[in-house]
């Protein structure tokens, strides 16, 4: 008796295989390096569109930056 074991990475259909990340969405984030712990961590918008909504990753220090009219263009910051 043999036994067989296919080590392709196409599906037998032919058709490739799709990734889990390639159906994802890009939700718009900030980069936050936060001074209370210096800790660099990514704050991501809210559903509204109206904030980059984020915490601290070591001690939960709430940061919202709000999105409007004549604001920055930079994706990096600080949070003092």
């Amino acid at each position: 008796m043999t036994d067989r074991l296919d080590v392709t990475n196409e599906p037998e259909s032919g058709q490739p295989r799709q990734n889990a990340e390639q159906g994802r969405k890009s939700r718009p984030f900030l980069g936050v390096k936060f001074d209370c712990c210096s800790i660099y961590s990514r704050i991501y918008q809210n559903k509204d569109g109206t904030h980059y909504i984020g915490n601290c990753p070591k001690c939960a220090k709430q940061i919202r930056i709000r999105i409007g009219q004549g604001g920055s263009g930079n994706r990096f910051f600080t949070a003092y």
